[in-house]
């Protein structure tokens, strides 16, 4: 397990990272040359998902052992949907952060060219969101579902479930930092059906928790962060 909790330790230091460049104006400068983008918006782009899917290929290679599974149609279709996520998960990044860019930059106060800001802002707030969070679905989705397959061999112990919860507060966290103070939109659904999905795999499967480890941390993030933002929405506005 100490590699496991080394992968989620980094994923906590990315949401950290997203929640840092996001929230604050420490990245708010401009990049040369033409002011293309803003700090803000290349980390959010580049450095930051790269670090994310990195993070999950290595957790995936925590999840893979030999096994009759490995044979079967279903574990490639889920190395396909993975690798789709993965996909989906960095062209949204790309056409959400330039298109931001340009929105709050050029399309926030009225324009000469309605019809290219009105492309722009439909990239930025709808497009890029959808496919996005496709990818973000199916990276989450089949890792979840190849550990169902491939459950560990060797049980988590209580204490190393305990340690995971840690990291998983940290993603929590960033769920609600990043949406609680937002109008809810397509975003918090879709962290509550990934976190339908884990909670049905340890709860309403035929697994145990000391099996599924890493479903056991995204069923505590997400639940924790969807329920936290649900509730504050709820009686704080």
């Amino acid at each position: 397990m100490r590699a496991i909790h080394l992968i989620l330790t980094g994923l906590s230091l990315n949401i950290i990272l997203l929640s840092l460049n996001r929230l604050t104006t420490a990245t708010s400068s401009y990049l040369r040359p033409f002011d293309f983008l803003r700090w803000l918006d290349f980390n959010a782009m580049l450095p930051i998902p790269l670090m994310a899917i990195i993070l999950y290929y290595l957790l995936r290679q925590q999840i893979i052992y030999e096994s009759p599974f490995k044979k079967t149609a279903l574990f490639v279709i889920l190395n396909i949907l993975l690798i789709s996520g993965i996909y989906f998960f960095g062209a949204g990044s790309g056409d959400h952060e330039v298109t931001n860019y340009l929105h709050a930059r050029f399309c926030e106060k009225p324009v000469l060219n309605k019809t290219l800001c009105d492309i722009v802002v439909y990239n930025d707030d709808e497009f890029s969101h959808y496919v996005y969070y496709l990818g973000f679905v199916l990276m989450n989705v089949a890792l979840m579902l190849l550990e169902y397959h491939l459950p560990r061999k060797k049980a988590t112990g209580s204490r190393d479930l305990l340690f995971i919860i840690p990291n998983s507060l940290f993603i929590a966290l960033g769920i609600f930092a990043n949406l609680a103070f937002e109008k809810i939109g397509i975003d918090l659904w879709i962290f509550a059906s990934v976190m339908a999905l884990a909670l049905y795999l340890l709860f309403f499967a035929k697994r145990k928790f000391s099996e599924l480890p890493i479903t056991f941390y995204f069923a505590v993030a997400y639940t924790v962060g969807v329920v936290g933002t649900f509730l504050y929405k709820t009686f704080v506005g």
